[in-house]
């Protein structure tokens, strides 16, 4: 689940793009609830518990701190636990290290293709006396699997990893097919990733689930993100005789309270507002002296029909309107750091395998909503994957010290995403 959004540098050179599978020509369309739910007892059956945690836990125990990141130890736990399944699999390193997979297993018959996307990385996990775990140590304590990543998202993974797996006894998707992409550098915005993969044409898929935490509610709204960095430029005179100076300083303190009351014009009816924080400001040298320069970075959440456009003439406005009341101080962005938001509509076929998914294992209408984050989504609908956001785990967790997930919330995950595969692929042998 990433925070802040990076440069996205122009492609790096790596190796030729592999085939990628064509898109059906037919729109994909989900099972039924009920015949998802009929086939509930044979996922269940081809899911054991005995694997499912020591799976996460050896997951966890990959230390993929991002940066630097070193995903290679997480892919040498998924990679050959998927070749036992019989998934081909294909691995990519941007840089050494920075491994992602793509694995894909072909149904029978002609079909969509379905694909699961999550991340390998991890941030830091602080002080360990925060803990009441070692947090890289995967620790099972009661019902509880402890760990940095446990939700955000090796545990996602594991359950994903055990899902494919399940297909995979039952004798493979019927039609079509199953691809699970596991990334590299989604905590730093995935330019070594999700991005790196997208630039390069190797996601492509007639809809995705993309595994963050969400408690198993249905995401299919994420919020884009723009990093501003912006410099003052005052003029400078002796504190005695403010006056004749332009403090660059006051001028910065206007516009962090103009930026975070200012009511943006767009809405989202999942997500709600545009916000606007200011998460650095440093300014002045001396108190006997007016500052000349400050500088700030601003962090303004994008919510879907916004664009880099529109919400840069929208903060540069209102930086003009706060200048207009100090004359004598100028405004440069310095920096501009963009990430897309993303949607997927909600009569999507997509949303409608995860609905039904969702209703057959919980017997409930999954709850529906977006999310401030901003994840790998954004690169798969800017690919054209239709793509929604769920999976097992407190979101809460994520990033904080002492993170865990529950072993019934891992073996959920597991069958949710079983039964997602089932209801858009089939497995083999069985008329759904």
């Amino acid at each position: 689940m990433q925070e802040p959004p990076r440069d996205e540098p122009a492609s790096s050179g790596g190796p030729a793009p592999a085939a990628t599978p064509a898109r059906t020509a037919a729109p994909p369309r989900a099972a039924a609830p009920a015949a998802i739910r009929a086939l509930l007892p044979r996922l269940e059956g081809a899911l054991p518990r005995q694997e499912l945690v020591p799976l996460a836990q050896a997951l966890i125990r990959a230390r993929t701190v991002n940066p630097p990141g070193g995903e290679a130890q997480a892919a040498a736990v998924a990679v050959p636990w998927l070749e036992r399944h019989g998934f081909d699999v294909a691995t990519y390193e941007p840089r050494p290290g920075r491994t992602s997979l793509i694995a894909r297993r072909q149904g029978a018959e002609p079909g969509p293709t379905l694909l699961w996307c999550g991340h390998l990385d991890v941030v830091e996990a602080g002080d360990p006396a925060a803990w009441p775990h070692p947090p890289f140590a995967g620790v099972l304590d009661g019902d509880r699997i402890y760990g940095r990543g446990a939700v955000d998202m090796k545990g996602p993974v594991a359950a994903a990893l055990a899902a494919a797996a399940a297909i995979a006894r039952l004798g493979g998707p019927r039609r079509g097919q199953l691809v699970l992409a596991l990334v590299a550098d989604e905590e730093t915005m995935g330019r070594h990733g999700a991005g790196w993969l997208a630039r390069r044409g190797l996601l492509r898929a007639d809809g995705a689930i993309v595994g963050e935490p969400t408690r198993l509610h249905l995401v299919r709204a994420q919020r884009g993100a723009a990093w501003i960095h912006l410099r003052l430029h005052g003029r400078p005179a002796h504190a005695a005789v403010p006056h004749l100076g332009a403090s660059a300083v006051a001028a910065a303190a206007r516009l962090v309270l103009a930026l975070e009351e200012r009511v943006w014009d767009a809405f989202h009816p999942l997500l709600g507002p545009p916000t606007a924080s200011v998460g650095r400001i440093r300014g002045g040298d001396s108190p006997n002296r007016v500052p000349e320069r400050c500088e700030l970075v601003i962090d303004r959440r994008a919510v879907p029909g916004e664009t880099a456009g529109s919400v840069r003439q929208e903060v540069e406005a209102v930086v003009a309107e706060v200048l207009a009341r100090h004359p004598g101080v100028t405004a440069t962005i310095t920096r501009w750091q963009w990430a897309e938001p993303a949607e997927t509509p909600a009569d999507a076929a997509i949303v409608e395998l995860v609905r039904a998914a969702g209703q057959a294992v919980t017997g409930q209408d999954l709850p529906e909503a977006g999310t401030v984050a901003v994840t790998d989504m954004r690169y798969l609908v800017a690919a054209g994957i239709p793509t929604v956001i769920a999976g097992p785990g407190r979101p809460d967790l994520a990033h904080a010290p002492g993170e865990f997930i529950t072993v019934d919330e891992l073996a959920q995950g597991a069958l949710f995403y079983a039964a997602a595969f089932a209801g858009w692929l089939g497995v083999a042998g069985s008329p759904a």
